[in-house]
């Protein structure tokens, strides 16, 4: 843990410093205590957890440092959650009777309905109800900024205490993918309006070998895979929450003729709530395809109870992570072969995804089907930091959500007098 004081506010770093994930930063002043995520550190979680060892309460969770230990809630009066990744949301089931404010309750909701197996369980309410969160639009402590991320909605924090002005950055990016966020660097210069004396800003990409692919590259490569594909099915994986990334996905589909259809209750129940959060119109037609009668209403969607119903016009399904049964029911179905699946991430994939990745390789090798993986980073690239310092305008910084905070402060010094 490290602790920093400007006059009478100090700011003490529970999680993230030197590691990816894991955030937890509170804030305390004469005027308050407040907390800015409260992330699940995998590096932690997968020293002592995996498939047979299955942690046994949020409790023993937070005594492995896998979640802020208890002692990081003592003062804390508010919780603010800036997206809805673990490594930043991390467990609802807060100690004490503190509000947690929410990038969208209504999507962390529908988010959590997957939860209820194997370790992630622990991450729900002790409630089990999500009344008593709030968004953060309703909080009057803090201001804040929607900026561009993998994750939607994310937010950027602005805490001004009795003798500090503080900005805490979440994860982004620069530019967006799509419109329905604005620019990012726009929304930074307006939130630190008046001046800052400390942005926590993360750092995810510097000392990282990534592939570049800027927004318009994104959408370029996408294109020309769809419209040189000529089969009549296709499978889509996106994160539930990148939003962005799904929208550009989506308008290539619609734009090559085909049909987007969702056969995984989760995943549509996600996409629903996010497109009406966002006030995204949609102008073409995306499907459900009803497998269980236990199925509940969907603003956004269009109703098939068959997929053999599809079976002559060009669809793209869009299916989970680990959606293989889904493939597998599928492909058998339409009797299709020598199709292609996509999948698109915003993070760049963790050891244990790795192992998984090759065993659904193998799967989909089994089922004739070819996979393609395509990269598009949620977080700005180290190159990119002079033009965020240059719009924060900072008289200090904390790395955090980083590897390498030292050579971002070496950075920061550079900078600083431009």
């Amino acid at each position: 843990m490290g602790a920093y004081i400007i006059g009478k506010t100090e700011i003490k770093i529970y999680g993230g410093f030197n590691t990816v994930g894991g955030n937890c930063i509170v804030v305390k002043s004469p005027s308050g205590c407040i907390m800015l995520d409260q992330g699940v550190n995998f590096s932690a979680l997968k020293k002592f957890y995996g498939f047979w060892i299955q942690p046994s309460s949020t409790e023993e969770l937070r005594e492995m440092r896998v979640l802020p230990p208890r002692e990081a809630y003592e003062e804390v009066e508010e919780v603010y959650v800036s997206h809805m990744h673990l490594d930043h949301m991390g467990s609802l089931n807060v100690p004490g009777k503190v509000p947690v404010y929410l990038p969208s309750r209504e999507i962390a909701e529908a988010l959590s309905r997957s939860w209820w197996f194997g370790w992630k369980q622990h991450l729900l309410p002790s409630t089990l109800s999500f009344r008593g969160f709030r968004d953060i639009g309703e909080s009057g402590r803090i201001r804040y900024t929607q900026i561009s991320h993998s994750a939607f909605p994310s937010y950027a924090i602005r805490i001004d205490t009795e003798d500090a002005s503080i900005i805490y950055t979440g994860d982004f990016r620069i530019t967006s993918l799509h419109s329905v966020v604005g620019d990012t660097l726009d929304r930074f210069k307006d939130l630190a309006e008046g001046g800052i004396d400390l942005v926590i800003i993360e750092g995810t990409n510097f000392g990282r070998r990534i592939n570049y692919l800027s927004p318009a590259h994104f959408r370029q490569v996408l294109g020309e895979v769809l419209r040189k594909y000529d089969e009549e099915i296709l499978f889509i994986t996106v994160h539930p929450l990148d939003f962005e990334a799904t929208l550009v996905v989506l308008e290539e589909l619609w734009e090559t003729g085909f049909t987007p259809a969702f056969t995984n209750i989760y995943y549509a129940r996600i996409l629903d709530n996010i497109i009406d959060v966002a006030g995204y119109e949609l102008e073409n037609e995306l499907i459900f395809v009803a497998l269980s009668s236990k199925v509940t209403h969907l603003n956004n969607f269009e109703f098939e109870f068959s997929i053999k119903s599809l079976k002559d016009r060009k669809t793209a399904f869009f299916i989970p992570i680990m959606g293989i049964r889904e493939i597998k029911t599928i492909a058998r179905l339409l009797r299709s072969q020598g199709v292609l699946h996509i999948t698109i991430t915003g993070e760049l994939a963790g050891e244990e995804w790795i192992a998984e990745e090759k065993k659904i390789r193998n799967w989909l090798k089994l089922l004739g089907i070819t996979s393609y993986r395509i990269h598009i980073s949620g977080h700005y690239h180290s190159y990119q930091f002079k033009t965020v310092i240059q719009a924060l305008k900072p008289r200090e910084i904390i790395p955090v959500h980083t590897t390498a905070p030292r050579t971002m402060k070496e950075l920061f010094n550079k900078y600083k007098s431009y």
